[in-house]
């Protein structure tokens, strides 16, 4: 991996660190999936298992054979929802004639002599008698226990008393009958020794067909734990998975609706709903009118074509190949099937067995050709979404073995368990995604964190050069002012003293005032650069202090009256300096011209946002309008005006003179 670090070498370690927890991710990942469908698969087939076999109870006899008796319907038998209800009328136990053994379990299909389409269909009832002999130590209830029985509907009758008594009556359940266990309650048990003649009664067309399996009879509580156990993996678990599925396939559209370049998300939802639509007839009622009947059987079965089809689509969604053409292909297949298997006289594919037969066909060729796809080189996700179609193949083939009676007739339908398998691959494809996508964020920052370490030392190293540039340019223009200062103030005074010296137009005393001028401008460029801290009221002492005893040398009384005053931000040397000239200007017109005796220094804060610098003479005073245009106040004015600030002069002869210089509390700083 590149180094992004930049300060020693923390950060390649870091990388390096973090390349190596990563690398081995995808093996922790495919191991935890391995060992999550390994565990699955067991406790599948434990459950399985366990749902088989006999009740491990002394007390429970497990029918393998009983007596068979069958007979037509009479003409004149009671009917239920359109169809005949058995008359409780068997042989007695004791006819031995009319009763013969058979095997169980057992598929009873329909009389040879009949052809498939008989026209009328006639009815025939079946009784399947078992003898349980009370064995000794059994107190309590007694119950009959039938994991499956399919084909029509049914009754149980006991014989007591020389006569046989319906026990139970689910002929009006005859709909739901292929998938719920028959339990019934026999009451309490007899002596011991005592013989329960039992029978169970099926009714069904001669050209049909129906299946019986083993028979248990044994203490309730035994029984009802079995027939707890079968109810909740053939009706309460298909359920759950359905309704767990849609549940996710719900929050998969909510996630394609914020993110609508996801199709595999969409693919998912309506994979949820349609199986959901699809495992209705394992756990609710199906309708009892005969055409909604036959239109609700058709759809549940014929949108197991659009579940797998769904599923396919939403599989190849993880590959980073586009198969439009065999896309296109499984749309026409599933449209046809739907239209193929319609409940009509000339559909071809009537028979439940060859509409999933076709299915499991066209499923293994598009399975085996999703394998080869991924082991040509799909992404981790791919390849763990056609091993879960490998397992639901595997159990969708047992389901249809079952319902061609392959299977034995006690199993338990398994392809409402795939849902599982489906989900569980669902949520990994989603998790390698989003550890994906981590990955991705976490490279990122490390990289951006690097880029970004690298910028902030370049913006550092610019930041100390251009520091270093602006203090050499400050000390440049600090001193060009001084230059420029000196040049116009103290080096204009110098060379024109030097000139008139030179010429012999000066006196002593005259050029030693202008040398002390010249002395008093370089010191106030001297406290222009002294730190004040914006202060306006210790920059006017420092004047003070320079000029108190001139000002006392030449007879004039200084009287100071300054106020606290806020700071001036804008206060910076250059206007310093100007602020010093202007007062310094004023003393100086006061000590040639006003003749005064006492001359008066005041500030004070104004209340227009204003801070006002006052020096008031008692001098002789002047016409201001005749002076107006003179220049010295002409650059009064205009310092005062640079400052951001006005200077005011009110003069009367014989009265004085007042200079008000006005300076504003806040301004933009000038460069």
């Amino acid at each position: 991996m590149t180094d992004l670090g930049v300060d020693g070498a923390s950060a390649p370690a870091g990388a390096a660190r973090a390349d190596a927890s990563r690398s081995w991710r995808p093996w922790r990942m495919r191991l935890a999936w391995v060992l999550a469908v390994l565990a699955l698969l067991s406790v599948g087939l434990g459950l399985l298992a366990r749902s088989s076999l006999p009740v491990n109870d002394a007390a429970d006899r497990h029918f393998d054979h009983a007596w068979l008796h069958s007979r037509p319907f009479a003409t004149n038998q009671m009917r239920i929802d359109g169809r005949p209800r058995p008359q409780v009328e068997a042989p007695e136990p004791s006819d031995t004639a009319a009763w013969r053994s058979v095997a169980l379990p057992l598929v009873e299909s329909r009389r040879p002599d009949l052809p498939a389409q008989a026209q009328p269909r006639p009815l025939r009832v079946w009784w399947y008698r078992v003898d349980y002999v009370v064995p000794p130590g059994v107190e309590g209830a007694l119950a009959l226990y039938v994991p499956r029985i399919t084909g029509g509907a049914v009754q149980v009758i006991q014989y007591e008393q020389d006569h046989w008594r319906l026990a139970w009556d689910g002929s009006d359940r005859w709909r739901e009958q292929w998938n719920r266990p028959v339990f019934v309650d026999l009451g309490a048990a007899p002596p011991a020794g005592s013989t329960l003649h039992l029978a169970i009664g099926l009714v069904r067309y001669d050209t049909g067909q129906h299946r019986m399996s083993r028979i248990d009879v044994g203490p309730r509580e035994t029984l009802a734990a079995r027939d707890s156990w079968r109810r909740a993996l053939q009706l309460t678990a298909p359920e759950v998975g359905s309704l767990t599925f849609l549940a996710l396939g719900l929050f998969a559209l909510v996630y394609w609706l914020r993110r609508r370049r996801g199709q595999a998300y969409l693919l998912f939802f309506f994979s949820s709903v349609v199986w959901t639509l699809r495992s209705l007839h394992y756990f609710i009622d199906m309708p009892a009118d005969k055409v909604a009947y036959t239109w609700f059987w058709w759809a549940t079965n014929a949108s197991l074509s659009w579940v797998m089809i769904l599923i396919y689509l939403f599989a190849f969604r993880f590959d980073a190949r586009r198969y439009p053409r065999v896309e296109r292909a499984l749309i026409v297949f599933v449209v046809a099937m739907s239209l193929l298997t319609m409940p009509f006289e000339w559909s071809p594919l009537s028979s439940l067995v060859q509409q999933h037969l076709v299915n499991a066909v066209v499923a293994f060729m598009v399975t085996t050709w999703l394998t080869i796809v991924a082991w040509r080189g799909g992404r981790i996700e791919f390849r763990v979404i056609v091993v879960t179609l490998w397992l639901s193949e595997l159990l969708g083939a047992h389901d249809l073995l079952l319902i061609a009676g392959r299977v034995s007739i006690e199993s338990v339908y398994l392809l409402p368990f795939a849902t599982i398998l489906v989900l569980l691959s669902f949520l990994f494809a989603v998790q390698v995604r989003y550890a994906a996508a981590i990955d991705q964020a976490e490279r990122v920052n490390v990289g951006l964190e690097a880029r970004l370490a690298v910028r902030e030392a370049e913006l550092r190293a610019n930041h100390e050069r251009l520091r270093l540039i602006e203090r050499e340019q400050a000390l440049l223009l600090e001193r060009q002012r001084l230059m420029r200062d000196m040049h116009d103030g103290l080096g204009s005074t110098l060379m024109s003293t030097l000139v008139l010296a030179e010429q012999g137009n000066l006196e002593q005393g005259a050029v030693a005032a202008l040398l002390r001028e010249c002395v008093d401008d370089l010191r106030l460029v001297i406290d222009s650069l002294e730190p004040i801290e914006h202060d306006l009221v210790t920059l006017l002492a420092s004047l003070r202090h320079r000029l108190g005893r001139r000002l006392e040398a030449a007879g004039l009384r200084m009287q100071w009256e300054v106020d606290d005053l806020p700071p001036l931000h804008w206060l910076n040397p250059p206007d310093a300096l100007q602020v010093l000239r202007i007062v310094q200007e004023v003393l100086t017109n006061v000590l040639k011209h006003a003749a005064a005796r006492t001359v008066r220094i005041a500030t004070r804060l104004a209340g227009d946002g204003q801070v006002q610098v006052l020096v008031e003479d008692d001098g002789c005073g002047f016409d201001v309008a005749l002076v107006e245009q003179g220049r010295g106040l002409r650059h009064l004015v205009q310092r005062a005006a640079r400052l951001g600030g006005r200077l005011s002069i009110d003069s009367v002869a014989g009265r004085g003179t007042r200079v008000t210089l006005d300076l504003p509390l806040q301004r933009e700083t000038r460069a």
